[in-house]
């Protein structure tokens, strides 16, 4: 989620069974491979990384990392594997215009090319074409300068939020390599399945609230190596700052850590702590169990959007919506993947479905469907919402959800719960296409749904 704030009720109204899960957190886990990672067959055309390792250091400010990193994968297509491309999505918002925030140099196992997609993505010849089923690696120095901006990649004052900044190996699926441009309003990021091994050196004062869970804090004098284990996850992110803490524990057993800025206060903290918990409480009963044992808030204030999920980790203003929204990404994006430019309703409308159970449902939903335009879909991707901004919010996350909440009421509660956990069970870890979420829905309900979907104009897959 990229604009929280953006789909108020008044917005809209203005705009009109489950599998076992593998073992969790040993020393060992993200270097091993991705074992029962995903059910879905799909991607299965390029590069499926196995482990990303990391070792970074920041400066005394906690704005500039410098470091190395290391992406080992398997060639999961049916011929060579000459070629593999990094998403270095932390140039997306300048794109070529300045020093790159995000620059990869002294390259190993492979030649770079130059950086393409206003900066966000460099081709890297592999040394030695990685045949079916092989195992490569490249690894490369890293350099991250966190720019001055409110942002899920920005820093303010002595904060810095470090959302997409590490590169990605990006997704080659059966449509081609995937390799769409950064987009503002929204998310363009489509990332696999994969183990993360990471290092943070930083001044003993800055906390690193990251995804993952810590295996080891080590001092020495003024500074501290934070070493995270993040395995099965599809993206790693952290922030740095002088936060304060709080820690609670969910009914399942969840340790729920809560690190916020000195302008929120602890009686704040505290309620969006138990939002997060409601909201993490609520999926695992709905949809299946949560399968990590831990979740990050970090609350602070942010410009130009209110939160924005990553693995085990979220951003979010001090307030319940986005709390509850951005918790509520564990399941649609997290857990269970989709190409989020291609498909932003995949995660964003199941999303809001899910914020809306818990926090009520919308009372513009008695209008909806609301089409500004002949051309306006739900099941658009960002390549038409980018161009129609006005639209996207309205369409996906108002409309969104409550055709969710309209399809509930036609097929009855426990056919809406039993299609969703379905779904959640056949896709965990993997990356899901609309036609997928259609069928495990269908398959819960004597219902024919043709007619729904095309009266909410989503059929595409």
């Amino acid at each position: 989620m990229r604009h929280a704030r953006l789909f108020s009720a008044a917005t809209i109204v203005v705009a009109a069974a489950i599998p076992a899960v593998p073992a969790y957190a040993t020393p060992d886990a993200a270097t091993a491979p991705v074992a029962g990672s995903a059910s879905a067959a799909y991607p299965a055309a390029g590069p499926q990384p196995v482990a990303y390792q990391v070792r970074l250091s920041a400066d005394d400010t906690g704005a500039t990392w410098r470091g190395h990193q290391r992406v080992a994968f398997v060639n999961n297509g049916s011929g060579p594997l000459d070629t593999v491309w990094l998403r270095l999505w932390g140039n997306g918002p300048d794109g070529c215009t300045t020093t790159p925030a995000i620059a990869v140099s002294a390259l190993e196992g492979g030649k770079a090319g130059p950086l393409a997609v206003g900066c966000t993505a460099l081709p890297v010849r592999l040394s030695r074409p990685a045949a079916p089923g092989g195992v490569a690696a490249v690894a490369f120095d890293l350099t991250i300068r966190v720019p001055e901006r409110a942002d899920r990649f920005g820093r303010v004052g002595p904060y810095s939020f470090l959302g997409n900044a590490l590169p990605l190996l990006a997704v080659r699926d059966e449509r081609g390599w995937q390799l769409p441009p950064y987009v503002a309003n929204a998310e363009s990021f489509y990332s696999l399945t994969s183990n993360f091994a990471v290092s943070l050196n930083h001044p003993k004062e800055l906390a690193v609230p990251a995804t993952g869970t810590v295996l080891a804090e080590k001092r020495n004098g003024g500074r501290t190596t934070t070493t995270i284990t993040a395995p099965l996850v599809r993206d790693f992110a952290w922030a740095a700052g002088p936060f304060r803490r709080a820690e609670t524990r969910t009914a399942t057993g969840v340790r729920l850590r809560t690190w916020y800025t000195p302008d929120v206060t602890a009686e704040t903290a505290a309620e969006v702590q138990g939002q997060v918990a409601r909201a993490m409480e609520f999926a695992a009963g709905e949809y299946g169990p949560y399968p990590y044992p831990e979740m990050d808030t970090v609350i602070g204030g942010f410009d130009g959007f209110s939160g924005m999920e990553y693995p085990t980790l979220i951003l979010t203003e001090p307030a319940t919506l986005p709390a509850v929204h951005e918790a509520a990404h564990q399941w649609w994006y997290a857990l269970v993947g989709n190409d989020e430019y291609a498909h932003p309703w995949l995660d964003e409308s199941l999303t809001q479905y899910t914020t809306t159970k818990l926090l009520g449902i919308p009372d513009y939903c008695a209008g909806a469907p609301f089409w500004f335009s002949d051309s306006m879909r739900i099941d658009a991707g960002m390549d038409y919402y980018d161009t129609r901004r006005d639209e996207y919010v309205p369409a996906v996350y108002g409309d969104g959800a409550c055709m969710f909440h309209e399809l509930e009421a036609l097929i009855g509660d426990d056919a809406m719960r039993t299609g969703l956990r379905r779904y959640l069970a056949a896709q965990k870890f993997g990356v899901a296409r609309p036609a997928e979420l259609r069928a495990a829905l269908q398959s819960a309900t004597t219902v024919d749904l043709g007619d729904f979907w095309l009266r909410w104009r989503n059929t595409a897959d």
